[in-house]
């Protein structure tokens, strides 16, 4: 029998719960053991596991979070932890790891395989952000997320006759901002891919006031690097440090609509909880199928991604930790709308 190890590498997202049901039914066809590891790779250093049956998951296919729990740490950063990781690998008799993760475990699995450690990659974040993969466990999720927010502050956007910066994740790549923004009726966008100029913004503003529309919502990523000319509106260097994108986006509102409220929502965590889609769910069970499938042939060390509707396998290589950035193309459709 077949032994397998699974934990959550890094940033919870929804649809987590649907993989490891996935991974316990089909594991329990194929004669395969699974092995809960707690708390990311912490769970496998410290020793906290459990061997996993139907039952842990009952109920769990429309929960967000992970029953698991989670981490980022990184095991290979302490050779002392490295060892106990190994000792308790090979006590346990696990055959591979089966990692839900985005770069955070990426990052650590090329280490772990250079250690004798194989692992296979479920991709799961809500950044969509892998370069291996077209879509990864819980971004539609996280999307829907955005485009229902966005839906719900049009209505008091326009009834105070707001401006309302709303700040969302994507960590480097704008999938969430750019797609998220133009479905959810966004009248500005500034994504880490295309070059933000401010006075673009302050002339979008103007002319939606200047023929009625006398409010916008205007979409940050989390990460968009802003120009000098934005976070030089706030003078003292430790407030700006502390201020985030959005805020500092909202500042420089203000500073050229002495009239008009400005405000900001930060998505956050929010982006990370409730319930999967039924396409998470459903990519959900082709990974851990497929996973499972894998590891029962005898292939570890690869990446599971969705090419089209089909599961494809990328091996280890260093390639795999850049990012996927959005096709300008998909901004350019966005922009029409703005």
């Amino acid at each position: 029998m077949k032994r397998i190890g699974v934990l959550n590498v890094g940033g919870d997202c929804p649809g987590l719960n649907a993989v490891i049901r996935a991974l316990i039914v089909k594991g329990a066809h194929e004669d395969v053991e699974i092995v809960g590891i707690y708390d990311g790779f912490m769970g496998l250093v410290e020793d906290k596991m459990s061997i996993l049956a139907k039952e842990h998951v009952s109920g769990r296919l429309p929960e967000g979070g992970f029953v698991l729990g989670s981490s980022k740490y990184d095991p290979t950063a302490n050779p002392d932890d490295l060892k106990k990781l190994k000792d308790n690998f090979s006590k346990y008799q696990i055959t591979s790891l089966i990692l839900l993760t985005g770069h955070t475990g990426t990052n650590i699995a090329l280490k772990l395989a250079d250690e004798g450690i194989p692992s296979v990659i479920i991709p799961a974040t809500i950044d969509n952000d892998l370069n291996w993969t077209d879509l990864s466990v819980g971004y539609l999720t996280a999307l829907q997320t955005v485009s229902d927010a966005l839906d719900r502050l049009h209505s008091t956007a326009s009834a105070g006759h707001r401006v309302i910066v709303v700040e969302v994740g994507g960590d480097e790549s704008g999938w969430l901002a750019i797609i998220g923004g133009m479905v959810g009726g966004a009248d500005y966008i500034i994504t880490p891919e295309v070059d933000f100029v401010p006075t673009q913004l302050v002339e979008n503003i103007k002319r939606r006031y200047d023929i009625g529309r006398r409010f916008s919502l205007v979409v940050v990523e989390e990460k968009v690097k802003l120009p000098e000319e934005i976070k030089n509106i706030v003078k003292d260097p430790k407030i700006r440090s502390f201020m985030r994108p959005s805020e500092l986006v909202a500042e420089y509102i203000k500073e050229h609509f002495e009239n008009i409220e400005c405000r900001t929502v930060n998505l956050d965590y929010l982006q990370r909880a409730g319930t999967p889609t039924s396409f998470d769910r459903y990519l959900a069970f082709k990974f851990g199928f497929s996973a499972i499938d894998a590891v029962k042939k005898g292939k570890t060390n690869i990446a599971l991604g969705l090419k089209g509707f089909d599961v494809v396998e990328t091996p280890y290589k260093k390639e795999i930790l850049q990012n996927k950035e959005v096709d300008i193309e998909i901004y350019k459709m966005a922009e029409l709308f703005f």
